[in-house]
């Protein structure tokens, strides 16, 4: 069972909550204080060792995604003075690798046994468990990534300081987490499936992030929000590993296809900016920074 008693709102602390009827059983409500919508419950730690004891590495990812990496690691350059970038929440390591073929020197925190195997297979260095900032130098770091991490955390805001406090003045934070705003959710209604307890704790929107960032004393340089999830629209409501999988397949499918010339790049590009434009997209991608001392 959940802990007893209401969870504080992660944007303003306000315990004003508004139940969202439709996804009770994963505890979700809304702030009556900032309109953030979170679950009400906090897990336990029990829960949240069963749910993630065998959770999903992806060690191989498609060469889309490693262009798109590469492409993000490119757009850091701007912000490079130390050449040390952290990435909190780093998975396989993938990301990272990327950035060190760049020439960064590169960190990274996870749990788990295979995702720790991974990264050491890759040479990062990596720290097993949750960013606790004594184990770096303060303000060392030009970039701290966390991407799709903040939508599991129980307080993202302790995190976001954490993060901010490891960032040099003028460093940037990149964060990725799924809108909650998005057309994917528009479409699936109550079969959206990234609602998902105790996976997932927090369902940000652009505007509440970037408040939390905010509160956090960081400073907005660009928030945008991109794609629909084929996979998540054919998926649906179900957990069915097959069936994602399946699903994950013929998305890939298709990114493939939209890179292959450039009249289908040029649809893409219009497609996201257009998402971007109603911020409508599945996914947030945002940029602060540390105000400059």
């Amino acid at each position: 069972m959940p802990r007893p008693g209401p969870r504080p709102c992660p944007v303003c602390g306000a315990t004003d909550h508004r139940p969202i009827t439709a996804r009770a059983k994963d505890h979700l409500v809304s702030c009556g204080a900032c309109g953030m919508v979170f679950t009400g419950a906090e897990p336990t730690p029990e829960e949240l060792a069963a749910y993630y004891g065998d959770y999903p590495v992806h060690e191989h990812l498609s060469p889309v995604t490693i262009r798109r990496y590469d492409d993000l690691v490119d757009g850091f350059a701007a912000y490079r003075r130390t050449g040390r970038m952290l990435d909190v929440g780093c998975g396989a390591g993938i990301f990272l690798e990327r950035a060190r073929l760049k020439g960064w020197e590169v960190h990274g925190t996870e749990f788990g046994q295979r995702a720790l195997a991974s990264c050491r297979s890759r040479g990062i260095a990596i720290i097993e468990g949750p960013l606790d900032p004594a184990n770096y130098p303060a303000a060392s770091f030009d970039v701290v990534c966390s991407f799709e991490v903040m939508e599991h955390l129980t307080d993202p805001g302790a995190e976001m300081r954490r993060m901010k406090t490891l960032l040099r003045p003028g460093g940037a934070l990149y964060i990725t987490t799924p809108n909650y705003r998005s057309m994917g959710r528009l479409l699936a209604g109550s079969s959206w499936n990234v609602v998902n307890y105790p996976e997932h704790l927090n369902y940000f929107t652009p505007g509440t992030l970037t408040r939390l960032a905010e509160r956090c004393g960081l400073h907005l340089r660009s928030v945008r929000t991109t794609g629909v999830s084929v996979q998540r629209v054919l998926t649906r409501a179900s957990l069915d590993p097959a069936r994602r999988k399946s699903a994950a397949n013929v998305q890939e499918d298709l990114r493939e296809r939209l890179e292959r010339n450039a009249f289908n790049r040029s649809v893409k590009r219009l497609a996201d900016r257009t998402l971007d434009l109603l911020k409508v997209g599945d996914t947030i991608k945002a940029v602060y920074e540390r105000p400059p001392q």
